[in-house]
Order: C-alpha cells, then sequence, then structure tokens
C-alpha cells in the first residue's frame, strides 16, 4: 500500500508517516517546500499537484489542518481513500455532503476518539438496572504542556460563550458552566465544566442515552480563568495558540450510571502524538475496505485495537471491582 502524507506546520505528519511506514506502508510525505519534502505539493488553484500525487496513492492521510473541501474533492476524484486527522465540525459537514467514488475517513484525533470508545465501553458493561434516561459522563482533563493536548485545549476556545442544548433535558446550557466532580484514573478528584465537546451529540443518538461532557485544564486556575472567560463578550476569539499552563499528561474517564450500578471506563497517558500516529495508521490500512462514503475514525475502532500501547493506560471499574 502506497500512503501519501499531507504534512503540516507541526509533528503529526511526521509522525504517521513514520508510524505507517512501520507497518509496512510505503508513506511518502508531501508539503510545498520541495527541499523538505518527497512530494511537492502546492496548495495554489486547482491543486493540480495534489490531484496528480493522489493519482498514485492508495490512501491520502491529510494532517495538514487546512479543513479545505478542495483537498477531499481532488483526492477522491483521484481514485484514493482520503483519511482527515482532523474533526472539526463544520469541515465534517461539508464532508458529509460530498458524494465520492472513495471512501473519507474523518476524525483521527486521541481524546474524541477516546471519549467515544470509553463511553461505548460503560455503557456496554452496565448492568440491566441501568435506566437509560440516566446521562452518560465524560470527563477529560488535559495539561496544556503537550503540543497536542494544547491544540485540544485551544480548539474549545470557539465554544466560549455559546450555549447548546442538554441532550438529557433540552435545557440551553452556557460552555465552562455547570460543575461536577469526576474520579479521574490516578484516584483524585476534579471539579470539570459542561463543554459541547465533539461528538456529543451523535453518541447520544447511537447509544440511545444522553452523553453529557466536562472539561478541566491540568490545573484548577486554567479552568477557573475559562469559567470566568465564558462570560465575557468576544472570547470566543481568543487565539488556539493562547497558552495555558500545564503538564503533557492527559486522563479521559466514561461513566454510565449513578451510585453502586455505575461503569468507569477511563484511560490516561502522556504525549498524545504516538497514540494519534497509530490510530490514523489504522485508519489508512482500513480505508481501502469500507464504503465509498464518510465514515469517523472512532466507529470503526475499539479499545482493543488501543490496548497494549505503550504508555496507554486503559481501565475499568464495574461495581466497585476495578480491572486495568
Amino acid at each position: 500500500m502506497r500512503a501519501l502524507v499531507l504534512d503540516g506546520q507541526g509533528a503529526v505528519g511526521q509522525a504517521v508517516a513514520a508510524e505507517l511506514g512501520r507497518n509496512g506502508v510505503t508513506a511518502v510525505l508531501a508539503g510545498r517546500d520541495p527541499g523538505r519534502y518527497e512530494q511537492t505539493v502546492r496548495w495554489r488553484g486547482d491543486l493540480a499537484d495534489l490531484h496528480h500525487a493522489a493519482g498514485q496513492a492508495t490512501v491520502v492521510v491529510d494532517a495538514s489542518g487546512r479543513h479545505d473541501r478542495r483537498v477531499a474533492e481532488r483526492v477522491t476524484a483521484a481514485g484514493a481513500a482520503l483519511v482527515e486527522i482532523g474533526d472539526h465540525a463544520a469541515y465534517l459537514s461539508e464532508l458529509a455532503g460530498l458524494h465520492t467514488r472513495t471512501p473519507i475517513l474523518a476524525g483521527a484525533r486521541l481524546i474524541p476518539v477516546l471519549a467515544g470508545l470509553l463511553a461505548r465501553d460503560a455503557v456496554a458493561h452496565s448492568p440491566g438496572t441501568v435506566s437509560m434516561a440516566d446521562p452518560v459522563e465524560i470527563g477529560v482533563v488535559l495539561g496544556a504542556g503537550d503540543p497536542e493536548n494544547a491544540a485540544d485545549t485551544g480548539s474549545t476556545y470557539a465554544l466560549l460563550g455559546h450555549f447548546f442544548t442538554d441532550p438529557a433535558t433540552g435545557e440551553e446550557v452556557l460552555n465552562f458552566s455547570g460543575r461536577q466532580r469526576i474520579t479521574l484514573p490516578d484516584g483524585t478528584r476534579r471539579t470539570m465544566a459542561r463543554v459541547d465537546f465533539p461528538g456529543q451529540s451523535r453518541l447520544t443518538a447511537s447509544l440511545g442515552r444522553p452523553v453529557r461532557t466536562w472539561f478541566a485544564t491540568g490545573d484548577a486556575l486554567s479552568t477557573a480563568l475559562l469559567r470566568g472567560l465564558t462570560r465575557v463578550r468576544g472570547a470566543d476569539r481568543l487565539p488556539p495558540a493562547f497558552h495555558l499552563p500545564g503538564t503533557d499528561g492527559w486522563q479521559v474517564v466514561a461513566r454510565a450510571g449513578q451510585g453502586p450500578d455505575s461503569v468507569t471506563s477511563w484511560a490516561s497517558g502522556r504525549h498524545q502524538l504516538p497514540f494519534i500516529a497509530h490510530i490514523a495508521t489504522i485508519a489508512t490500512r482500513r480505508a481501502p475496505t469500507v464504503e465509498p462514503r464518510l465514515h469517523r475514525v472512532g466507529d470503526l475502532l475499539t479499545l482493543s485495537d488501543l490496548a497494549g500501547l505503550e504508555g496507554l493506560d486503559l481501565g475499568r471499574s464495574t461495581l466497585g471491582v476495578h480491572q486495568s
């Protein structure tokens, strides 16, 4: 298999290309600078460079972060499948409206993928006594010391000051408001704020029960800052590169049910990049086998696809019994 990897300013494209190579895929790193990349792709005009390069590949992996529907149109017109690393909601809506003859797999970011997998796992292992009306609570903690953690945190700034509909009650909720104490994989309890996290509505529909998402940064002061900013006019225009302090660690938990009948599935680790590259590699290898339409990468994976990765801790607490 030959994969064309469209690189951006960060390290994601290079990490994906390296991981693909370790898994037997011929990976060609592409970008604008002919002195840096094996394949030159310019982003001008009708993207003829991209169409030509994609015609020589089985799959194109877009790690450029450009969110340009022309990329999907040119790649699929050339007969290659597309794997889009990002999960920008507006861009995915555009991709869903395309009629292509090859598949598009979108959303290979680690945290949204894990949130969905853990929520499904918690629901699958919850006892029959758990009510379908009980919300599935997802909690995410990101320390901004890792560039990928910071990128995910920065992507939430656009939610500041905006309202969304609570899938459980139908009420309007202000992003970064509310309080929920959630026990994390390391045993600590953190107070988190409500956010309209990517995939919350889709998970509600697929699980047949309401899903609520909660967010905190790696330290309580930064989380408090976001709580305050959400009530400041224009805060949603805060640049994604705005730096918050924090560590390179991240933690994700999903809880189904309440009290002694609750089931919690969790994951934690440091440095997202190796795991993003692993997820993108799985998506790339599976892309030629799925039908020509938009697929969410998280829907094609299970937790077993990630189990055993060095540095990734996965576990489940069922009826008070801890399993790792």
